[in-house]
């Protein structure tokens, strides 16, 4: 997808061409169809132009708007288009060569800065107004962007990455410690807009922001948020309902001029996002290209109850419609620490699941080399399309007095599961509470060991610094260990950290590779029916996840329409690393090298972790491996490479 960058002066003082060049020159990556700058006086936009729909051969950005007076830029794929020519009255005989980002404008000028709400899709734009020094932002509610901020009176600047920023000479390259904590230990920054950087900011998803000299204003023009229950006449029509907002979301993803993939695993999303996009590229004439990792050592026994080959379901898929192209891809050319070391020189910070990099930058080089333009994904199904239902459902309905509707969903889970009325309470009565006194036991003895022990490499000097245990607490970590959690709220979680997290990734990552990563499962309009259908339905007849597996009746082979079982395609990444010893050995080394590493990173941990996973291979040395280990090497290779790329105030 393209990416948008700028700056403005806010006392007035002009822009130089040099600043200019220097955004142009950074952002270079992320335009491979031209960089394009406009500055008046003291305000300068730009675009990174990277033309996928057919559309986009005619995007002219940046532009100067008439009215309101000023500069305009915007990077847009929307899944509204047909809607918004009809609103603006553009004639059909116009309308495949009508650029999104015009529409983005034609949007702002007739709504100002309300329009984000009339937006659907992957967007992020930028419009000074000239007339009021003032100059808006906004990025789209939940989709595949990213778009960062820096403010230092008088200079305000921006960008899709913030590479962009560092390429000004006023802004430094200084970490922050406690983001980086944040990221070893798992917990969401203290900062809500923070970054791993210092006075670098994220505009989160659903977000806009107005600066002007006096300050920054942000606001949230849309949450994820519980609906009003839809009153349909039946179970068919929710599904019914559901499953026309899934085609249309996918088939608005379809617009590309060059070939189109999905990365296809077992899993129901991946699935039946390849599924109905077959299904629409089977009227067009069109095929599709499907990606799988494979494993290559047997690892069953290290992730059990998860699935660690993914083939063999993601390949009934690509069998039950003949024109997907199913490639597997072993990913044997990339080792689990150059992955780690590729994505770090592509996103320059450190990314969340580091065992994944491997396979996931062997199946992005497989699609360049099949010039993909476009590549499917359905990241955010968990808490959309494909949502459980929520871990503790059951729990809280008798918790908030639904006795009628509890004993209704407990019956219905026992049946299912072939439990007695003992057994289902012992599951969904007894068990949640369980593990609330059970963290608060482990709580106790956290003086002797830390609740990150297991999983994080983070120094004990440096958390004790930096209070990190106090942090972790404040964050409420504790419900993703298993303490109970109300299920809107689970969902909620799932879908924010995901649209933070997963969309900037994407964003990044699609650049990198000269294509834009699309996700079904984030489309609005398909999401917001999602939160309108009522809770029981994703947990009918006492099963999880039902709205999707009703709907994708004929549509996904029956092993993958009701497989239960969760694909891991880093399974087998203990083995990966130990084939690739001599490498670890090395990494370790140099990063022990490394005196500012060497005071974050508890390196003796790793090592012991590595010396472990050598002696035996078991799921908890393997559960280690990928989180305690690689994350840990992930963190020093971020490190690495800022000190790289960090240069003296100029």
């Amino acid at each position: 997808m393209s990416a948008i960058f700028g700056c403005v002066y806010l006392d007035g003082r002009p822009i130089s061409f040099e600043i200019g060049t220097r955004m142009s020159q950074t952002m270079e990556g992320w335009g491979p169809d031209g960089i394009f700058t406009l500055s008046e006086g003291s305000t300068l936009v730009g675009f990174a132009g990277l033309a996928v729909e057919p559309d986009s051969l005619h995007e002219v950005m940046p532009l100067v708007n008439q009215e309101p007076p000023g500069l305009f830029t915007a990077a847009a794929r929307l899944d509204n288009r047909e809607e918004l020519c009809d609103v603006f009255g553009i004639p059909g005989s116009e309308r495949e060569t009508v650029p999104n980002g015009r529409l983005v404008l034609k949007a702002y000028c007739t709504w100002g800065e309300d329009c984000p709400r009339r937006l659907y899709g992957d967007w992020s734009l930028a419009a000074w107004d000239s007339r009021r020094h003032r100059l808006f932002l906004a990025r789209d509610q939940l989709g595949i962007t990213g778009l960062y901020y820096y403010h230092h009176p008088p200079l305000f600047a921006f960008a899709s990455d913030p590479e962009g920023l560092f390429a000004l000479k006023d802004i430094r390259r200084e970490l922050d410690e406690r983001a980086l904590a944040s990221y070893l230990v798992l917990i969401p920054p203290a900062e809500k807009y923070g970054t791993l950087w210092r006075g670098v900011r994220s505009l989160l998803p659903g977000s806009s922001l107005t600066v002007v000299s006096e300050g920054l204003r942000t606001t949230r023009y849309w949450e994820v948020r519980p609906g009003m229950p839809v009153n349909h006449r039946s179970d068919d029509d929710v599904v019914a309902g559901f499953l026309e907002h899934y085609r249309r979301a996918v088939r608005v993803r379809l617009r590309s001029r060059r070939p189109i993939g999905v990365c296809l695993s077992s899993g129901l999303d991946s699935g039946s996002v390849a599924a109905l996009a077959a299904q629409e590229l089977k009227r067009q004439g069109l095929g599709l290209t499907a990606f799988t990792s494979i494993p290559a050592f047997p690892s069953d026994h290290l992730v059990v109850p998860a699935r660690a080959d993914e083939w063999p379901l993601a390949r009934a898929v690509s069998n039950r419609y003949d024109n997907i192209m199913h490639h597997a891809v072993d990913a044997n050319e990339v080792s689990p620490i150059t992955g780690i070391q590729r994505a770090v020189a592509i996103a320059h910070r450190p990314l969340h699941a580091a065992c994944n990099e491997f396979w996931i930058l062997a199946i992005h080089d497989a699609a360049r080399m099949r010039n993909i333009g476009v590549m499917l994904t359905g990241q955010m199904g968990n808490g959309s399309v494909s949502w459980s239902g929520g871990r503790d459902h059951i729990f809280y309905l008798f918790a908030h007095g639904k006795w009628d509707a509890g004993l209704k969903a407990m019956a219905q889970w026992r049946k299912r599961h072939g439990r007695s009325w003992l057994g289902a309470m012992a599951q969904h009565m007894v068990k949640p509470p369980l593990r609330l006194y059970w963290r608060r036991a482990k709580k106790c003895a956290r003086e002797v060991v830390l609740p990150w022990g297991n999983y994080a490499a983070v120094h004990p000097d440096f958390a004790r610094r930096l209070g990190l245990l106090h942090a972790f607490e404040a964050a409420g970590r504790g419900a993703a260990f298993g303490e109970p959690i109300r299920p809107f709220e689970e969902r909620r979680l799932t879908l924010v950290n995901n649209g933070n997290i997963a969309g900037p990734f994407w964003h990044r990552f699609g650049a990198a590779f000269g294509m834009d990563v699309r996700d079904p499962t984030a489309d609005l309009r398909l999401l917001e029916y999602c939160l309108e259908v009522p809770a029981e339905q994703y947990v009918h007849d006492g099963g999880k996840r039902m709205l999707i597996r009703r709907a994708m009746e004929g549509i996904l082979p029956q092993e993958v329409q009701w497989n239960t079982r969760r694909g891991r395609q880093a399974a087998d990444v203990a083995y990966r690393v130990i084939q690739h010893g001599e490498e670890m050995d090395t990494t370790l080394h140099r990063l022990s090298m490394n005196p500012q590493i060497a005071a974050y990173l508890d390196l003796d941990r790793m090592r012991q972790v590595w010396q472990e996973l050598r002696t035996e291979q078991t799921p908890q040395t393997a559960s280690r491996t990928s989180t305690l280990l690689l994350r840990g090497i992930m963190c020093g290779c971020f490190i690495e490479d800022a000190q790289r790329l960090q240069r003296p105030n100029q």
